[in-house]
């Protein structure tokens, strides 16, 4: 703009809608025209500038830098002129709006508007300024709408099951041509080069791996990123194994919809991978850490936290990873001490081999039985919360609750029937475990201290994990359950040299029987002091 001469007038064509950029030259043929009209001469009198802020999002500045501070910078008087009002401004308490305001109140700017014959002054009437209010107001309601217009058709597609959104890894955006329609009808299909990175990031996670290492291992084994580098940061593997996009949800503005395209993962993956995200909160042992006999089965008995092996000299020490609990340091070799004292009393003597079998077998019939009812109840809730959807979808259809009631509802229901899925997958696995034979029960149980004085690390705590569990240490006293059916060895041989005929077997359930058979009886080892 120049600072010289009688004025300094700038015609403004812009846009900020993708379907309006088509609206720019007919903005400039009318803006021109009014130039020629004024007797104008472009580069002596104006300057037409032209904004497609489509480009900038709700990023103003381009327009601030090249209008409004020119204009506050402008010795002389200078005009504006808009095709229309709806492009001056959207929203009457914008800044920008604001600002030639009061451009206009100081005598320094006039606005024009010559499609709707309106003309801005210092000395207006209160008529012209209440059109161009009118006119503003009007054309929030109108960017208001199609907002409202665009959430609703958001509402639709997603109710359809159609993602409104850029594809999660694992997936990509396509366009499917068609003869019938003008453009390309949008989907969402499987990357097949990246989908087997993502179903491995699911398994690793599983297993307990932390999202850094999931992401160096995904990238050492091919792993690139859409713009083809081999990079994943920890970030993406974290917002990746949350996604339950994944296993058919997706998740919109926090509410939930079950999706069209074909899942990567089956569902309790990605509840796994949750458990583990909990149980990490509590525990700051390194994943490739050394392994330790109690490695990730020991916890604190005062706070619930990992507790952690440590190397001093030539002696381990157990401690908690909690700094503020005051727990004290344990010596490794007594918890060991503690086990193998403990796996000597699981071996069968002869004498009493017979009687346990027979045990064992009664006891399998029982939880056989117990196992079968417990899935024929899990199915029965299961069919009943179906009949309970359908019963409050015609509610709703007979505007008998709200949507937002329905959809609160349909959300307990669900997540209930998620809980009912996970139950029965847990009863059918625990079924299949309980065809292990007794004959390799009672040959584990002979053979496993002369296992664990063997085995390394590693081996010593997969075996105690098969054989205890709730392990915890507090005040240098560590307290484990003994699992089913290692208890009733256990038992049935202080028995045998008790000489007690009496059958006290500790059984697998209490009082209020979960899905799960290995609860056994409680025992506590007190340990001697030994600290560093």
């Amino acid at each position: 703009m120049k600072t010289t001469g009688k004025l300094n007038v700038l015609l403004v064509a812009r846009v900020s809608d993708v379907q309006q950029r088509k609206a720019l030259p007919a903005q400039e043929k009318r803006l021109l025209a009014y130039a020629e009209k004024m007797e104008w001469e472009l580069g002596r009198d104006f300057e037409y500038i032209e904004f497609d802020e489509t480009a900038f999002g709700k990023d103003r500045k381009t327009f601030n830098d090249l209008v409004i501070d020119r204009l506050k910078a402008s010795e002389i008087p200078s005009i504006v002129v808009f095709d229309k009002i709806d492009r001056f401004s959207r929203d009457s308490s914008s800044t920008e709006k604001r600002d030639l305001t009061m451009l206009v109140e100081t005598g320094k700017l006039e606005i024009h508007f010559p499609s709707d014959n309106l003309y801005i002054h210092r000395y207006s009437p209160a008529a012209d300024k209440f059109r161009l209010d009118i006119g503003v107001s009007l054309g929030a309601y109108y960017s208001n709408s199609i907002s409202d217009n665009v959430h609703r058709r958001f509402e639709q597609l997603l109710s359809e099951g159609v993602w409104v959104h850029r594809a999660p890894v694992g997936y990509k955006n396509i366009n499917i041509p068609t003869e019938i329609l003008n453009k390309p009808i949008k989907d969402i299909v499987i990357d097949k080069t990246r989908v087997h990175f993502i179903v491995r990031a699911f398994e690793l996670r599983a297993e307990g791996m932390p999202y850094n290492m999931i992401a160096k291992q995904l990238v050492a084994n091919g792993f690139t990123n859409r713009n083809g580098k081999p990079a994943l940061s920890k970030g993406a593997v974290e917002k990746i194994v949350n996604n339950k996009f994944y296993y058919g949800v997706m998740t919109h503005n926090g509410k939930e919809y079950e999706h069209k395209y074909p899942p990567i993962i089956r569902r309790a993956l990605f509840n796994q991978c949750q458990i583990v995200k909990d149980n990490r909160k509590n525990s700051k042992t390194k994943w490739d850490s050394k392994d330790f006999t109690f490695s990730d089965i020991l916890r604190c008995g005062k706070c619930n936290r990992t507790i952690s092996p440590f190397r001093n000299r030539k002696w381990v020490y157990m401690r908690c990873t909690n700094p503020k609990c005051d727990n004290p340091n344990t010596a490794e070799s007594l918890l060991i001490g503690s086990m193998e004292a403990l796996l000597k009393r699981i071996s069968i003597p002869d004498e009493i081999m017979d009687k346990v079998i027979k045990e064992l077998k009664t006891k399998h019939d029982d939880q056989q039985k117990f196992y079968l009812q417990s899935i024929v109840s899990v199915r029965h809730e299961y069919d009943e919360i179906d009949n309970k959807l359908a019963s409050w979808f015609d509610k709703l259809v007979d505007e008998q609750i709200s949507p937002a009631q329905y959809d609160k509802i349909v959300r307990t229901l669900n997540d209930r029937q998620e809980n009912l899925n996970n139950k029965l997958e847990l009863l059918t696995n625990g079924n299949k475990d309980l065809l292990v034979t007794t004959s390799y029960l009672i040959d584990l149980a002979n053979r496993v201290e002369i296992l664990f004085k063997q085995g390394n690390e590693d081996q010593r705590s997969k075996l105690l994990g098969y054989i205890v569990s709730n392990l915890k240490l507090n005040d240098k006293k560590l307290s484990f359950s003994i699992n089913y059916p290692f208890n009733m060895f256990v038992e049935e041989k202080e028995r045998s040299l008790n000489g007690s005929e009496t059958s006290i077997w500790c059984g697998y359930r209490d009082s209020n029987p979960g899905p799960h058979p290995w609860q056994g009886c409680a025992l506590t080892a007190e340990l001697h002091p030994h600290t560093q």
